[in-house]
């Protein structure tokens, strides 16, 4: 059940993000990016190397979707690799390489929320400021953090409250 979870969380968060959001223009400091998700969401016991292949392939789609040339690879390898060592710090868990499973509010408790809000940020701060490349408007850059953030993590909150149950089985 995890499996066909996975691919259903897979193909809705891809639906929502590159026909919805990417299409969104309510201001041009607010951009959600949901797909971040799918790499928090993957299994605790994937080794380093499937992470980071599932990282660049997922950066790649999005890369493609988007519209943009690499900036979505460029932050989705570091959030793909950082994922295990946040995990371990902000869950406390003793050794993350020996558990097993999707990451839940039933397997963490509400340490998992901690954790889910530690790589939305990192994805932001590191997509956001790739993009933008400067640090001419530095103000204006972190409201684009801020206000892209919370829209990311209220819609991410949203998708796993739809999806957890079907994860966790």
């Amino acid at each position: 059940m995890k499996t066909k979870g996975l691919l259903l969380l897979t193909l809705v968060v891809l639906f929502v993000q590159v026909f919805v959001l990417n299409n969104l223009s309510a201001s041009p400091l607010v951009a959600p990016m949901v797909y971040i998700i799918l790499i928090v969401m993957l299994p605790i016991e994937l080794s380093q190397w499937k992470m980071l292949g599932i990282g660049l392939l997922w950066g790649v789609l999005m890369d493609m979707t988007m519209g943009t040339v690499g900036l979505n690879r460029l932050v989705t390898l570091p959030i793909a690799f950082f994922r295990r060592p946040i995990l371990y710090a902000f869950t406390g868990l003793s050794d993350v390489s020996k558990e097993e499973g999707i990451p839940s509010v039933k397997r963490l408790g509400s340490r998992f929320y901690h954790y889910v809000t530690a790589m939305i940020i990192l994805h932001s701060l590191l997509f956001y400021f790739a993009e933008w490349l400067s640090f001419d408007n530095l103000g204006t850059l972190l409201l684009r953090i801020a206000c892209s953030t919370l829209l990311s993590l209220v819609l991410c909150y949203i998708i796993l409250i739809l999806f957890i149950k079907r994860l966790s089985q």
